[in-house]
């Protein structure tokens, strides 16, 4: 992958990624929260407006892996790559009609306050929302810093240089979360948003032109071009055969949806936005953005299948990472279409880990050290929510720079396969039993998000992605029990049950009635 550019190229994309960042660094000072520490996470400083509030939120859905190992999926095997796709499509249209709007309504800063409001919350639940939410960014923002790492490492020609380009990225990266708050990096997203959908809408009509505009010849094409024939138009090629199949693309679509439907990052500027009328408007720009945006991501990737499906296979799955620069290098034998796929794959893992650092920043110094009673004397210092969420943001950022430069070498579809697991099985049936359910409380919201959590984890270990394979994270030994590599029909529907079960069987119910339903009836009738 070393000569996917030319010299002069490799200097153009260096050129305008360092341009970009310096702009995004401005950006984020001069719109960032600059009043003072609290605006960082304030809700009474919303100045985007809500259509830009709603590309932003399209951005934050949108990662690198996304652009990268999404497409990769859809080039080597065709209909299950569509599957996911699919499913973050509907996790979207679950989350502006069940989530968006009242979540605005009830959170002041993360979905914490919405649980503490509706009477299902407190010190307790509040430190697990954070935890189980820290556990979900973590590896989110380890697959953005490899991707963007590897991609940078190929770009320069030195393979030896990957793990420099993940610690330089991390820190910038880290630097303009931190400088910038939810209105810095809400315009560092609409900036990537841009770049990067133009640029892929015309590498999708370059790819419908090479065939001359018919969907039906470039769909024969890229069967032949992924050596697996008819089966690329078939389910089965990614998730198996059989039950196993059946399973892994039930739980792939259902486990898509319900991560999309809780996603840190978007849930941070959902409650950020200005009203609940606001958010309607939010909701459709975003669901428009992402509509064209995976349209165009469907194209590319069946594209590659046409035009670079023999050297995708012959390079393995590494090359998965880099299809969309493949791509571009046979549609432009020039190097300028790779130069703005690249910079649009450097820009998203830019943009994506502003963000999701963010998130988990706020997460931290607002839920898990605010309740676990440091916030107290930290107040009494003279720091504010804000001064602890940067500072909450900066060693979240260190953390997963240092975690993405030991797990470079690890599969990432692991990697998010755990983060898209726990967001889907933990923390979204906590949202939406809060939202809809009077009878939920507290213990069952405790119950489902560490049962959830400790269930995905040990499916996901007892799988064909930890050991057993020469794809898994230890390929020398073999304790796996079964082959479902996409536990969402599992694990999602043992959230809902253990979130269930805890709130039927809490104390405070049998004794008087759920705690909170009270406080709840009111505020939705208000």
């Amino acid at each position: 992958m070393t000569t996917l550019l030319d010299p002069s190229s490799r200097s153009l994309v260096f050129a305008v990624f360092c341009v970009f960042v310096v702009i995004c660094l401005m950006l984020c000072v001069v719109t960032g929260a600059d009043e003072d520490d609290r605006a960082l996470v304030r809700s009474d400083s919303r100045r985007l407006r809500s259509w830009q509030q709603g590309i932003a939120m399209g951005g934050d859905t949108t990662t690198v892996a996304t652009v990268t190992v999404l497409v990769g999926m859809v080039a080597t095997f065709g209909f299950d790559g569509l599957g996911v796709m699919l499913g973050s499509l509907i996790g979207v249209l679950l989350l502006l009609v069940l989530i968006i709007e009242p979540l605005r309504r009830h959170a002041s800063l993360t979905p914490a306050d919405m649980l503490d409001a509706r009477g299902s919350g407190g010190p307790a639940v509040r430190v697990s929302w954070g935890a189980v939410t820290l556990l979900v960014c973590f590896p989110l923002l380890v697959v953005q810093l490899v991707v963007v790492g590897n991609v940078a490492a190929a770009l320069i020609g030195q393979p030896g240089v990957r793990t420099g380009c993940v610690v330089v990225i991390g820190c910038v990266m880290t630097a303009l979360a931190v400088s910038g708050g939810i209105r810095g990096t809400g315009v560092v997203m609409i900036a990537k948003s841009v770049v990067t959908l133009p640029v892929l809408v015309i590498a999708a009509v370059l790819v419908l032109h090479r065939f001359g505009g018919d969907p039906g010849r470039l769909l024969d094409a890229a069967a032949h071009g992924s050596g697996t024939g008819e089966a690329f138009l078939r389910p089965g090629g990614y998730t198996g055969d059989g039950w196993v199949g059946a399973v892994n693309r039930i739980g792939q679509t259902f486990g898509m949806s319900m991560a999309t439907l809780a996603m840190p990052a978007v849930l941070m500027r959902a409650i950020a936005t200005k009203s609940p009328r606001g958010a309607r408007t939010v909701g459709r720009w975003m669901l428009g953005e992402l509509t064209l945006l995976y349209g165009a991501l469907a194209v590319v990737g069946i594209g590659a299948a046409a035009l670079v499906g023999g050297a995708l296979r012959e390079a393995g799955p590494a090359a998965q990472t880099f299809t969309p620069l493949l791509l571009g290098r046979a549609l432009d034998s020039g190097g300028i279409l790779v130069a703005a796929l690249a910079c649009v794959l450097f820009l998203t893992a830019l943009a994506a880990v502003v963000d999701v650092t963010l998130a988990a920043g706020i997460a931290l110094g607002r839920d898990v050290l605010g309740a676990s009673g440091r916030r107290t004397a930290g107040l009494a210092a003279g720091l504010a929510d804000g001064a602890v969420s940067r500072g909450s943001a900066a060693l979240t950022g260190a953390v997963a720079t240092l975690m993405a430069v030991v797990a470079a070498d690890w599969n990432l579809v692991v990697v998010s396969t755990l983060w898209l697991a726990v967001c889907g099985a933990a923390l979204a049936p906590v949202l939406l039993y809060a939202l809809y359910w009077p009878g939920f409380t507290a213990r069952g919201a405790l119950w489902c998000l560490w049962g959830a959590t400790a269930l995905t984890v040990a499916a996901l270990a007892l799988s064909p992605y930890t050991s057993g394979t020469p794809e898994s994270i230890f390929p020398g030994v073999d304790f796996r029990v079964w082959d479902v590599t996409i536990p969402g029909l599992l694990t999602v529907p043992a959230g809902f049950l253990l979130g269930w079960l805890g709130s039927v069987t809490d104390p405070g119910r049998s004794a008087g009635g759920a705690p909170g339903s009270r406080r709840r009836a009111k505020l939705d009738a208000a």
